[in-house]
């Protein structure tokens, strides 16, 4: 009678193995069937570039030395070329703060309309269209992309380093503006060797 009570049903190996392999099947079934759902896109790293893109920008003002150019309502005007998704995503940036900075997007360099621009983003690397913004803003941060940029004589180019967007700074480009970098900034970023620019 008692060795009645104390009877259980005995489990095997082989059954324990079995389950533990349906289990596993089960799970890998549930990650293949997640990856068909939700595919990798193709431009998820564009999209995390552009995002990154328009922190810098927004942190480059606030990163830079800006003596007796800095303006007097602490309101810095970051100028832009055309609607690009760096652009837009500068203005999502700008509208949580609006009281550091606004975004002003021009159509081409021959036409920007502005008194006054703190930083200029622009996609050309001409060095003509370069001289002509640095006579209009001599106290402005250029940036662009690429190596291509400083050496057409921009401040600062967006590069893409080990798959992830750095900041280029050439140093002597920058002396003219009478501005400087903070450290914080200089320890993230490259630094362009220049002698080929000059």
């Amino acid at each position: 009678m008692l060795n009645s009570h104390l009877v259980h049903p005995v489990i095997s190996t082989q059954t324990i193995y079995d389950s533990y392999r349906k289990l596993i099947e089960c799970f890998s079934l549930f990650i293949f069937l997640l990856s068909l759902c939700f595919p990798l896109n193709a431009n998820e790293n564009s999209i995390q570039d552009h995002n990154l893109k328009a922190v810098y920008l927004f942190r480059f003002v606030l990163l830079t030395n800006w003596g007796e150019f800095k303006p007097q309502d602490n309101k810095y005007h970051l100028c832009t070329q055309g609607a690009s998704k760096v652009t837009e995503a500068l203005n999502q940036l700008v509208i949580k703060q609006p009281n550091r900075a606004n975004v002003i997007s021009f159509k081409s360099i021959e036409k920007i309309a502005v008194s006054s621009c703190h930083l200029i983003y622009t996609t050309t690397q001409k060095p003509k269209l370069l001289a002509h913004l640095k006579t209009l803003y001599p106290h402005a941060l250029l940036i662009g992309e690429s190596a291509a940029f400083i050496h057409a004589g921009g401040s600062i180019a967006f590069i893409k380093e080990n798959n992830r967007i750095k900041p280029l700074i050439s140093l002597n480009n920058l002396v003219p503006t009478g501005l400087s970098l903070r450290s914080q900034l200089l320890s993230v970023s490259d630094l362009a060797d220049n002698k080929e620019a000059q």
